[in-house]
């Protein structure tokens, strides 16, 4: 039943360039891990919502999330994460297609490694995305949560990994599983941090920065 709702929300969404719906059609044909529409949706309305002027994006693929930003946002600077060049070489191209290149900055190596060397001041931050590798959300979050502004937000993806962080056997004691369980219990107990998750896509956190 949810993916039948799932499927109607996603066709109610008006994609804010036309670009982004060939592009999520080629990932599907190239088997690409790309946020779904209804996520990038997602993303483009807390974006508006916050007006971000700093973003950054852990795990930046080919670009697609940090469109989504780059349309929404009037005045912004968007740093992106990837440990892949071609996946670099690729965005560039598609970031200049959309006439977007001038809020991006894409770096290649260890997204939190690069993260570091950035040196981004306390409180500086007001928007964060995830979607790196999974078992490194929390080690991540401890790192942001320190430059990202009161009011701030983290929007994380995957964090329901297709419903498996319910499963009892199989993949119970992977690391990734693990690692998700663990990040979604924290983002809920930390008392500076207010959240919640929605079940689209494979699971999306948003968190607000209050303290």
């Amino acid at each position: 039943m949810f993916g039948l709702l799932e499927n109607y929300l996603e066709g109610l969404i008006n994609f804010p360039h036309p670009e982004l719906e060939n592009l999520y059609k080629l990932a599907k044909e190239e088997k690409f891990p790309v946020v779904e529409p209804s996520v990038g949706n997602l993303i483009y309305f807390f974006t508006k919502l916050i007006n971000p002027k700093l973003v950054v994006e852990f795990g930046s693929g080919f670009g697609y999330s940090a469109l989504w930003v780059a349309l929404a946002c009037e005045d912004c600077t968007i740093y992106c994460f990837d440990y892949q060049e071609k996946n670099r070489r690729r965005a560039t191209e598609i970031f200049r297609t959309l006439k977007v290149e001038g809020k991006i900055r894409y770096l290649v190596g260890d997204a939190e490694v690069l993260f570091h060397e950035l040196g981004f001041e306390d409180n500086s931050l007001d928007l964060v995305i995830f979607d790196h590798e999974k078992q490194r959300y929390s080690e991540s979050l401890e790192l942001v949560l320190p430059k990202l502004k009161k009011g701030g937000i983290i929007i994380a993806d995957d964090v329901l990994w297709k419903g498996k962080v319910l499963e009892t056997k199989g993949e119970k004691w992977s690391v990734r599983i693990n690692a998700l369980r663990f990040f979604n219990r924290e983002i809920f107990q930390r008392e500076e941090l207010v959240s919640f998750i929605c079940p689209l896509g494979d699971g999306v956190a948003v968190i607000q920065k209050v303290k």
